[in-house]
């Protein structure tokens, strides 16, 4: 419904439709990026001391440079739970990785074990899920639309708000978007690079309207419905070759199919020469693990396949047969 303000006539603007999006932004804070709400909430409680999983993007770390707190990382073990027993002081928080939208269970433990006063769930990739009965969860769902900036934050602590001065800037990120529909992801790229430069020089702020008017638009259920089906699909072909112990079903909607080969696939150079790109979560690990540990194997030899909603059960099998596994 428009306001008495609004405007009458001129030019008409770009069209979007308007959803039930209540389901899913309810009681969302909305801030400019899933690192600034990070870096929000570490300011708005005063938090001195954050434990974050090593195997983590440099963006989400260098969210906190400047403010006076203490970075501990700690380890996963191959079933993506936390290695070892950590020790949380009073002003401490845990930073908990849904990774890839499959480890809603293991972020459900670490909650039940150090608590829901100290568990910040980090469901950047995770954008299907549920926020959890944890201090605060967070979500980025520029990962899984296109939207040139944005993310959302859920908690019930009063001491945490939205900020209320908006980015109003999200027009000049929006380039690549575009650029990806009129001509190819290879020609965007570059200007996809220089929107994410972009994004992680930004302050704290509120979410701009431009993203908070596309995060109304999209097809919320008909995205989760084929991510499910596409990644079921990668499971039941490459399911027997994959190291990690996926448990998939028809609630799961992952922001990828992680697949850690038992045997060695076609290259990425290869898949990258037949135009299936994917992503590499994260090379800046390898500066803070050993070489062999788990996150070392998932940087150097993870795939990450893409399953989301631009693709069909063709796609998938494209995809499968390109891998080569035998």
């Amino acid at each position: 419904m428009s306001s008495s303000t609004d405007a009458l006539g001129g030019y008409i603007e770009l069209e979007l439709p308007v959803r039930d999006y209540k389901s899913w932004l309810a009681n969302a804070l909305k801030f400019n990026s899933a690192r600034a709400a990070f870096a929000g909430l570490v300011d708005q409680l005063a938090t001195k001391e954050v434990w974050v999983p090593s195997y983590l993007c440099d963006s989400m770390i260098n969210a906190l440079n400047g403010r006076q707190v203490q970075l501990k990382f700690y380890d996963l073990a191959e079933d993506f739970t936390i290695k070892g027993e950590l020790n949380l002081s009073e002003n401490s928080l845990l930073l908990y990785v849904n990774y890839f939208g499959v480890c809603a269970e293991q972020a459900e433990n670490v909650i039940s074990h150090y608590g829901a006063g100290k568990v910040v769930i980090d469901n950047s990739q995770a954008l299907f899920c549920d926020p959890c009965e944890a201090l605060a969860t967070m979500y980025s769902p520029r990962k899984f639309f296109g939207f040139p900036d944005g993310g959302l934050l859920y908690s019930d602590d009063s001491r945490i708000n939205q900020p209320k001065d908006r980015d109003n800037t999200s027009e000049s990120r929006m380039a690549h978007l575009i650029s990806r529909i009129t001509n190819s992801p290879e020609k965007a790229y570059q200007e996809y690079l220089e929107a994410e430069q972009a994004i992680a020089g930004l302050p704290v702020l509120g979410m701009s309207r431009l993203t908070e008017r596309l995060l109304y638009s999209v097809d919320y259920k008909a995205a989760k419905n084929a991510r499910i089906r596409n990644a079921l699909y990668l499971h039941e072909c490459l399911g027997e070759f994959n190291q990690l112990r996926l448990n998939l079903g028809e609630s799961i909607a992952p922001l990828c199919y992680p697949f850690l080969p038992k045997v060695k696939p076609v290259s990425r150079s290869e898949l990258i020469e037949n135009r299936v790109f994917i992503p590499s979560y994260w090379p800046e690990v390898l500066t803070r693990v050993k070489e062999g540990s788990f996150e070392w194997d998932l940087v150097t030899n993870g795939l990450f396949l893409p399953c989301d909603q631009r693709y069909t059960e063709h796609d998938m099998d494209r995809l499968v047969h390109l891998l080569a596994i035998k």
